[in-house]
């Protein structure tokens, strides 16, 4: 984890340390960035979502939000923020196309409305630190990248959300190390967070923009791999210090939203997919019955065997008290590893019946069945 970009440490220090990065790029000012929001369904957390938004150290952005065909009180508090910040600019959305997922036919709407050099989509449940237009801006001209993806500071409340969630982390970081998603010109060793995608309009409509990943409802990944496909530059950041979020608000809702992905994420690749959920269950749940037997047994067991035994149920639980420290997770959900990886079994067989039942999978009020979905 030591290669992945921290935002906290590109921020300027001061208005003429940004100044000279602009001229050594040639721009006499910051290019210009549509910062695009879909929404649907949002009212939760999408006053606080705009106002972090609105209110960006940049001096040179746009803010434009899709009202998704909410039904709840979204569009209303939508209209509020529009009259507050002159530079937000509120669109209604249109009838979903068939063979489209709602939210990329979203974005896909918001990128025909950017005026920006740039282009920002970030979730409606996402809170800003002021200086992350700023941060991004540095990091694509130092880089010279392409694409920038972030993994935010995910707030999490409920033992559910605790438990599931940092599965995320573990399975970015233990499984992708960030030099390697980075550095390598593979698609295979992609990885994206759709909370936060950060394109080069060059880039964006060089790999196709949403029309590509029309109807993959893991939309993020598979744009990650287009962006590799197409010989651009990407980096995944560590976000935790500017962007902000509450994924889900309970057990459930966690459940659910991981069972709408996870299978999704393999490409619904069967024999992949069981091959995970197997190895899941082998690395990290059979070492605690077999160090418990080894030490109810120690007596006819080679001591080597029950060390052994034991360095397989720790090892998991290093690794996630490392996270926990890198990314500010629950350091008490770390040594419940074995229930993450209980719950991701339970979450993939889920997503297996979602997606082979006749309704396929359900999400914000719509239905994708498998034969619509990538």
């Amino acid at each position: 984890m030591r290669n992945i970009f921290r935002f906290s440490k590109l921020i300027p220090q001061s208005k003429e340390d940004y100044s000279q990065l602009l001229a050594i790029h040639g721009l006499t000012q910051s290019p210009f960035v549509s910062i695009l929001v879909p929404a649907r369904n949002e009212e939760r957390l999408i006053r606080q979502c705009l106002e972090s938004l609105a209110k960006q150290d940049y001096d040179n952005y746009e803010v434009i939000v899709l009202d998704d065909r909410s039904t709840d009180r979204t569009a209303k508090i939508l209209d509020e923020l529009s009259l507050q910040f002159p530079h937000v600019r509120i669109i209604k959305g249109k009838e979903l196309p068939e063979g489209w997922v709602g939210k990329n036919f979203a974005c896909h709407t918001l990128s025909l409305e950017a005026n920006g050099d740039y282009l920002l989509f970030t979730d409606a449940d996402t809170i800003h630190n002021p200086q992350t237009l700023t941060s991004s801006m540095s990091l694509f001209l130092r880089q010279k990248l392409d694409f920038i993806t972030l993994i935010p500071y995910e707030e999490m409340v409920s033992w559910g959300e605790r438990i599931i969630i940092p599965m995320i982390h573990f399975l970015y970081f233990a499984y992708l190390p960030n030099d390697i998603i980075t550095k390598s010109k593979k698609a295979s060793v992609s990885a994206a967070n759709g909370q936060f995608m950060f394109f080069t309009r060059e880039g964006y409509q060089k790999i196709g923009g949403h029309i590509t990943v029309k109807n993959n409802i893991v939309e993020d990944v598979f744009l990650a791999k287009e962006i590799k496909r197409h010989g651009l530059r990407m980096a995944l950041v560590d976000g935790t210090d500017m962007v902000f979020c509450r994924m889900y608000t309970s057990f459930i809702e966690t459940f659910n939203g991981f069972s709408k992905n996870l299978f999704a994420g393999f490409g619904f690749d069967l024999p992949l997919f069981i091959f995970f959920l197997v190895h899941l269950f082998v690395l990290y749940i059979v070492p605690y019955f077999t160090a418990i037997f080894l030490v109810i047994y120690n007596n006819e067991i080679p001591q080597a065997l029950i060390i052994l035994g034991v360095i397989n149920v720790v090892i998991p639980i290093i690794i996630r008290l490392t996270m926990s420290l890198r990314f500010r997770l629950s350091y008490s959900a770390a040594f419940l590893h074995i229930l993450t990886a209980l719950y991701s079994i339970a979450i993939g067989i889920n997503s297996l019946r979602w997606t082979y039942s006749k309704r396929g999978i359900q999400w914000k009020g719509r239905e994708y069945n498998k034969q619509s979905l990538q």
